[in-house]
């Protein structure tokens, strides 16, 4: 397969699926995309808002009961949501208000359970690409029996591989505690780490969904065999008082 056509989001109504849908409804290729949100049924209107945002984009809304009973009927339904689709983005986080202090590590906490439920709903379906919730800091390399909070993520890898589902794996560090206003993102390119662009940028939840659209559409591939991808931009680590005023300076 070139490029995925069929894009299912799991998480979009989170913090980065939003942006997530920006940059494939502004990708050069948005009328070519089928697009299916899967959100639990309690986000099925904010989804629906969501979606209602890119009239040019074909979008629908897939409302999944993972509290049900039956784990074979939560399969079920998952399975016919993920029917025909190429690519599965997690863009998952945890709304449970658990913390370290309640749960091992991260693996344990319900957003990313689902997750799993999700990848081997997907492998049955024959999803070709999974994109499991990342985009912080690397834990690929991470050993599985690390006492690090996040080594849950590093836990799926071995489940992804478990199930033969190829996945994607994209690193962008830490976001900004406070976003500035979006830059241009350079174009995506074989070299590895991209380029720092011009102007430079500082890497935000819209570059990173920009980044990973641009990986599906533009490399597609390229990537729809999985690997790992690090998008690197600056970050604000000095601080500059002049005037009275204090200004942060970006700095690679």
């Amino acid at each position: 397969m070139s490029v995925p056509r069929n894009i299912a989001i799991f998480g979009a109504s989170g913090t980065l699926g939003p942006f997530l849908l920006q940059a494939f409804a502004t990708h050069p290729k948005a009328s070519e995309l089928d697009v299916r949100i899967l959100t639990r049924h309690k986000s099925t209107e904010r989804a629906q808002a969501l979606a209602a945002r890119h009239p040019t984009l074909k979008v629908t809304v897939h409302a999944v009961n993972f509290a049900a009973a039956n784990a074979e009927d939560l399969e079920t339904g998952l399975e016919e949501a993920l029917r025909g689709v190429d690519v599965v983005i997690s863009a998952v986080g945890d709304d449970s208000g658990l913390t370290s202090k309640d749960v091992k590590h991260t693996g344990l906490l319900p957003g990313f359970i689902a997750q799993d439920q999700v990848a081997r709903a997907a492998k049955a379906a024959g999803v070709k690409l999974f994109l499991p919730s990342e985009y912080g800091t690397p834990t690929h390399s991470m050993a599985p029996h690390s006492d690090n909070y996040v080594v849950g993520k590093r836990l799926h890898h071995d489940f992804l591989r478990s199930l033969e589902l190829p996945c994607l794996l994209v690193y962008s560090g830490m976001f900004p505690a406070t976003e500035p206003a979006p830059t241009p993102l350079p174009a995506s390119t074989a070299a590895e780490p991209p380029p720092l662009g011009e102007p430079p940028f500082e890497t935000t939840r819209y570059h990173l969904a920009t980044y990973i659209v641009q990986l599906l559409l533009d490399r597609g591939a390229e990537v729809m065999g999985g690997g790992i991808y690090a998008l690197r931009g600056l970050r604000r680590d000095k601080i500059l008082v002049a005037d009275g005023k204090t200004q942060w300076i970006l700095d690679a």
